[in-house]
């Protein structure tokens, strides 16, 4: 294993990606599915405080993630757009996708919010991996 190659400033700017494809799938795209999904009504979100706890933690989590798919890319060594999202693609469907389907059936979670979670951080990764691979 070579060193590492790492641009942080492609990291940061696939990381705001991720966090604004989540604002779109869940605020815009997905939203009332989400919601009833949810059993909650808009006000009730609000009520609640709002999401920005968790939005935080959320952002720090999509960090994580996008720094990982990052040290994969570069041990694997290839630093392209399709590279990217092949990598963000095998992330996402491998280790979110397949633990998030399995821990929804053994909390018995709504199918829809498993399918509405593991499609966006899926589509996210691949989304940041596209980004890492044309900033490097």
């Amino acid at each position: 294993m070579g060193e590492l190659e790492l641009n942080w400033l492609a990291i940061i700017a696939a990381t705001v990606a991720h966090q604004a494809l989540g604002a779109l799938w869940y605020g815009v795209i997905f939203r009332n599915t989400w919601l009833r999904a949810m059993g909650k009504t808009p006000e009730e979100i609000q009520g609640e405080g709002g999401a920005g706890g968790e939005m935080a933690f959320g952002a720090l989590a999509s960090l994580v993630s996008v720094f990982t798919l990052a040290l994969f890319m570069s041990w694997i060594g290839e630093w392209t757009v399709s590279s990217g999202i092949c990598s963000g693609a095998a992330a996402g469907i491998g280790f979110v996708a397949a633990s998030h389907f399995m821990n929804g059936l053994y909390e018995q979670k709504k199918p829809v919010i498993t399918w509405l979670f593991g499609a966006y951080y899926t589509l996210g990764l691949m989304i940041a991996g596209a980004i890492l691979g044309a900033l490097h």
